[in-house]
């Protein structure tokens, strides 16, 4: 796909001296006429990308604004597709397949809204609208929105639309709305029903098909090419996942894994978490690999502390639980952090400082199993 230069165009511009219809109308004419003419001579292919809206906007001497509305119009004529942070490109408005999934719009509420506000209302065909303004207020939506509700009825030759001698536009009911596009948008719900839930709900199909629970799942990235949307909108669909508890999110090299019962996890990973330290580390279940090394190493301290220490003791150097615990003197230093901010212990400075008790954690019964599992420990700190 190539993206057309401004300097490409060769179609005249609109003339906007002594119009009878507004300036984006005007515009979306011209779009359509010069996607149509360039499409026969050859100039523009299907599948070319328009150039910048800010370019564009400023060749056709028009707010971007004004040109966006149009080409939203125009899309909906199936003349462009446009996604997010990727761009417009030119479409055969009879291919009536899409290439990128896109959310439920606002202009596609607006639309449901106003049918049901004429329906509600008993509105006979010939009937006039309300203005904008007042329109906007009823079905609590912005006038911009609206006005691509609007014209989108309009295409759909439900409304029309008249010009009174100051050219302002007034919105008249010309045909009956058909039941099946009630039918149609009744279940839509602008909120719920977008593009996210849509994704999560295939990134979660594809993960419960394909992985068993504890595995490390792909990254956000692969699913961006997988349903050819943006990362942010799998980012967002991961967020849903995530509270829905069907998967955990970590940071850096411990990924995302697919977890989809948590109550059966937990109780899995608690017998794994008497495993960590011993010998048969190799032997710990992957369903454990969700958690940080900082957070298992501030459990074994918080057992090691209950056990070999009392209140108001000095507790090893950090370079000495790492090499009693077999971490790192970083992993260490994060644990210990932790517990100081629980108020368990308390660093100070000066010839007499160190790292101090202020409370011993309450880890008991899991400390004396810890240390069954671990006699090593209780040797090093003796010796």
């Amino acid at each position: 796909m190539r993206r057309i230069l401004i300097q490409q165009i060769k179609f005249p511009r609109p003339q906007y001296k002594d119009l009878f219809v507004s300036k984006e109308r005007a515009v979306l004419s011209w779009l359509i006429d010069w996607i149509e003419a360039s499409i026969l001579s050859g100039e523009i292919k299907y599948g070319d990308f328009l150039p910048l809206k800010s370019e564009l906007a400023k060749y056709l001497n028009v707010s971007v604004g004004t040109l966006q509305n149009a080409i939203r119009q125009a899309e909906d004529m199936g003349y462009f597709e446009s996604k997010q942070s990727v761009g417009t490109f030119v479409k055969n408005p009879k291919d009536t397949q899409k290439v990128f999934s896109k959310m439920n719009s606002k202009k596609d509420a607006s639309c449901f809204q106003l049918k049901q506000y004429i329906l509600k209302n008993n509105l006979t065909p010939g009937s006039k609208l309300p203005s904008v303004a007042a329109l906007s207020h009823i079905i609590k939506t912005s006038q911009n929105t609206l006005r691509l509700a609007l014209e989108q009825l309009r295409r759909e030759n439900i409304l029309e639309v008249r010009h009174n001698s100051l050219n302002k536009a007034l919105w008249y009911y010309k045909n009956p709305i058909k039941e099946e596009t009630m039918t149609e948008f009744s279940s839509f719900d602008v909120q719920n029903d977008t593009l996210v839930s849509i994704v999560s709900k295939k990134m979660r199909d594809y993960i419960v098909q394909n992985y068993n629970i504890g595995d490390k799942i792909l990254p956000n990235e692969a699913f961006c090419k997988m349903f050819n949307v943006s990362i942010r909108t799998v980012n967002e669909a991961a967020k849903l996942l995530n509270e829905q508890k069907i998967i955990l999110s970590r940071r850096g090299r411990y990924g995302t894994i697919y977890i989809n019962n948590p109550e059966r996890l937990n109780k899995k990973k608690n017998m794994d978490d008497r495993k960590v330290f011993s010998s048969s580390v190799s032997q710990a279940s992957s369903v454990n690999s969700y958690r940080y090394s900082w957070e298992k190493t501030l459990d074994a301290l918080e057992k090691y502390i209950a056990q070999n220490h009392q209140s108001g003791d000095k507790i090893p150097s950090m370079r000495e639980l790492a090499q009693i615990l077999g971490v790192s003197t970083n992993t260490i230093k994060r644990a210990v952090s932790v517990l100081c901010d629980e108020g368990c212990l308390i660093a100070q400075r000066g010839k007499y400082g160190g790292v101090f008790i202020l409370e011993v954690p309450q880890k008991e019964t899991e400390a004396y199993t810890w240390l069954a599992l671990n006699p090593d420990v209780v040797r090093l700190e003796n010796n």
